[in-house]
């Protein structure tokens, strides 16, 4: 029997200085991480969706924050974010054919997936943190541009 992932969907409108402010910040993480594109400083301000995620998940705090940009043939590999409750991707400077978030079956790998996200501008999709997940190679000629970040449930609330 498959698992099931709860994958919850918001829309947030993003504004036009998220991208120039994602692409003034530029890689700092040199390759290092499982998302093998541009990745900027872990903790990159953007009022609008901290606030948005604070009424939604009340009861978490943000963690981190960070901006990604795909350029063709960016990927991500398949990774979770182990250590936190909640993950989050919000799709910032996107189209319909931008390469998708997929989580895989881990325990089923000849199977489809359990979730594949086609990315849409605006649109939040929050996981569990310790659900496997990757982007495969982008293929537009333009960036695909996103937000990412892990939350963790408050101490007082566990």
């Amino acid at each position: 029997m498959q698992r099931i992932i709860n994958i919850e969907r918001f829309y947030i409108a993003p504004c036009a200085k998220i991208v120039d402010n994602i692409l003034s910040i530029g890689d700092e993480q040199n390759g290092t991480t499982a998302v093998k594109a541009d990745v900027t400083d872990w903790n990159i301000e953007e009022y609008t969706l901290e606030s948005q995620l604070n009424v939604l998940y009340p009861k978490h705090t943000i963690e981190e924050i960070w901006g990604c940009t795909y350029r063709q043939g960016d990927f991500a590999e398949t990774h979770c974010h182990r250590g936190f409750d909640k993950s989050f991707v919000w799709f910032v400077d996107t189209c319909t054919h931008c390469s998708p978030l997929i989580f895989p079956d881990p325990e089923h790998p000849w199977m489809p997936p359990l979730a594949s996200i086609r990315p849409s501008r605006g649109n939040l999709i929050v996981f569990n943190s310790n659900d496997i997940h990757y982007v495969p190679p982008h293929t537009c000629k333009h960036h695909r541009m996103v937000l990412s970040g892990n939350m963790s449930l408050n101490k007082e609330v566990q």
